[in-house]
């Protein structure tokens, strides 16, 4: 598709882009859900198949995302201990049953409300507003997605709009539910409350062997060194070609010329604009100004004021109609136009400031102007270059020789973990500065061919993954510092919460704080009111659940931070909810409502799945996610 989709979608081109976009889409066959897949069947519902190639890339789409949210790079083996492999499965089976449904009920979204979708999409803008691109791809590719997987997504999107607006949208959550939930979120409690941390337990001493050696073997994995991986990357930049590029100053004039909006700043008036009501108010203001009457006046008279008829600083595309911005833009400063009839019916203008536009001359922007027509040129000539790179690796040419030839950089990256760092916790400077290479060398298999990567600064970059070397757990001789100090803070941890659930035990018998912490040398603090939705530093979730799950003056602990540190709480006061918030209670109903949806529609493609008919092949599933495990 992105033969059609070129940046300059303007003009008679932006006409015909639409009607490319759906000869495009009927080029690939996707009328059909699933056309041009592999014929290794995963699932069906009705006459829906779900093919393996399809599960695959859905897979790696969802283990990315998964990655982003997590702030860490995901391998296919932990993604599919995390069981995303069904989740997967799930919603493809579902997305099936809705596409079998709207098939029998007639519902379509045609390849030309896709394709005009996807021009008019602000996502894929480029710099002048318009349809971009290498944007579409970057995006597409940030997010896991081949084109006709986007085109497919978009028309199942919308089909369920279709299914869902018709009847699971108007469905009503119940009055006496949300006041429930209303009363149940907005309860606030108060509490005392005092941190105790591991420097208040006693040191412990040396572990014995034994218990050094139990203790690891419980938590081996904490001490796991991470699966590393090893790879190339050939490295070609836009600076690279730069170098061999020279302008003139006839071409520098040239794209001067072409180019001088960009260098233009537009005329800006500050405005007003009173609108009449009728021809009586027209005739009374046409006399008022012929009288000299004062613009102020004249406002008055109309029952307007001033704040009502300021437009602000506008430039002439800014006006509502073309024949109000060429009145607007011929006036003097401070004089009133006459009435005028426009868009909105009878208006008078007045100009109150002029700031006059202004456009650089060419020797003011001529440094810019060459540095944009270089980058501009080497990015041609690198989009060309690579036709010969890939032509070289077809043949069978290696990273490396390549670069040699060619004198480009080859950047080794050496026994990296999916955080992009090494063992040492060293980042390689191209992991640092383009943090998507690190996901591609986790997603691939040795000798499996990657993609060439376009990062957003102009530069491409092909990669290859060269070694995977397997996550271990090393010998307690070799980690035996590292353990000991587990260790002693595990059994100091263990004294804390003793200690927690002391004060919870002696509070909960006398109802005193002050007989709780005996022998502490400070007092507890007192909160804020806080409701259950609180969650910062000091009341972590667990510590306010904790505390809305006890009574009145009673005691409760939770874990903080990262563990280190425990919070006793005492629930003081209970303020119950006021149900007269009706700014509350509304966005209550809002959130319960989108659950209620959510639901009622995951009920109701279950129901879609058990009436078509659904299928899973346990074996070609296995196999399917095998594949991407053991690359």
């Amino acid at each position: 598709m992105l033969e059609f989709l070129r940046s300059k979608a303007s003009g008679v081109l932006g006409i015909l882009l639409i009607g490319l976009l759906v000869i495009a889409f009927g080029l690939w066959g996707i009328a059909d859900t699933f056309t041009g897949f592999s014929n290794s069947e995963i699932a069906s519902v009705g006459s829906k198949k779900i093919e393996r190639q399809e599960f695959q890339l859905r897979y790696v789409q969802t283990t990315r995302d998964l990655s982003r949210r997590l702030g860490t790079t995901l391998s296919a083996t932990d993604a599919n201990n995390l069981g995303i492999s069904q989740q997967v499965l799930i919603n493809m089976l579902g997305g099936a049953a809705i596409h079998e449904a709207s098939d029998q009920m007639g519902l379509a979204f045609g390849d030309e409300a896709i394709a005009a979708a996807i021009l008019k999409d602000p996502n894929f803008a480029g710099v002048n507003g318009e349809f971009d691109e290498p944007t579409f791809r970057a995006v597409l590719a940030q997010n896991g997605l081949n084109e006709k997987l986007f085109v497919e997504d978009q028309r199942r999107f919308h089909l369920t709009n279709q299914l869902t607006e018709a009847s699971i949208d108007r469905a009503l959550v119940p009055k006496l539910l949300t006041e429930g939930l209303y009363k149940h979120f907005l309860e606030r409690r108060v509490a005392n409350y005092m941190i105790l941390t591991l420097d208040q337990t006693d040191e412990t001493g040396e572990p014995t062997d034994e218990e050094l050696e139990t203790f690891f073997n419980e938590t081996r994995l904490r001490f796991a060194q991470p699966e590393t991986r090893s790879g190339h990357a050939l490295v070609v930049s836009p600076a690279r070609f730069a170098e061999l590029i020279s302008i003139d100053r006839a071409t520098l004039e040239e794209e001067y010329e072409l180019s001088m909006s960009d260098f233009t700043v537009a005329e800006t008036r500050k405005v007003d604009q009173l609108v009449l009501a009728d021809d009586t108010d027209a005739a009374r203001v046409r006399e008022q100004k012929a009288n000299g009457v004062s613009f102020v006046e004249i406002v008055d008279s109309a029952g307007q004021t001033l704040e009502n008829t300021d437009l602000g600083e506008v430039e002439r595309g800014d006006m509502i109609s073309a024949d109000l911005a060429e009145i607007a833009f011929s006036m003097e400063k401070g004089a009133i136009s006459d009435v005028i009839e426009g868009p909105l019916g009878y208006v008078v203008l007045r100009v109150r400031d002029i700031k006059p536009g202004s456009t650089l001359s060419l020797e003011e922007v001529e440094d810019r102007l060459r540095q944009r027509i270089i980058f501009d040129r080497a990015l041609e000539d690198m989009l060309a270059f690579t036709e010969t790179v890939e032509d070289e690796l077809a043949g069978g040419e290696s990273l490396e020789n390549i670069g040699q030839r060619f004198d480009l950089d080859v950047i080794k990256i050496n026994n990296v973990a999916n955080n992009g760092k090494t063992v040492d916790d060293n980042q390689p400077l191209i992991l640092a500065r383009y943090e998507t290479l690190t996901g591609l060398l986790f997603e691939s298999a040795i000798g499996e061919d990657i993609p060439m990567q376009e990062m957003e600064d102009g530069t491409f970059i092909w990669l290859r993954l060269n070694d995977v070397t397997p996550s271990i757990v090393p010998p307690l001789k070799d980690v035996r510092d590292a353990v000991t100090a587990e260790w002693k803070t595990d059994e100091r941890s263990k004294l804390l919460q003793a200690m927690a659930e002391h004060m919870v035990k002696v509070g909960n018998e006398t109802g005193s704080f002050k007989s709780a912490a005996e022998g502490f040398k400070r007092k507890p603090l007192v909160s804020e009111p806080m409701t259950r939705q609180v969650s910062n530093d000091t009341f972590t979730g667990e510590a306010v659940e904790r505390l809305f799950s006890v009574g009145k003056d009673k005691f409760a602990w939770a874990r903080v931070g990262f563990g280190g540190e425990i919070i006793v709480m005492q629930a003081t006061d209970i303020i119950a909810a006021e149900l007269t918030d009706s700014a509350a209670k509304e966005i209550i109903f809002d959130g319960e409502q989108r659950k209620y949806h959510t639901d009622l529609s995951n009920q109701f493609v279950l129901s879609l799945q058990q009436s078509f008919g659904s299928s899973v092949n346990q074996r070609n599933l296995d196999l399917a996610t095998r594949e991407l495990v053991t690359r």
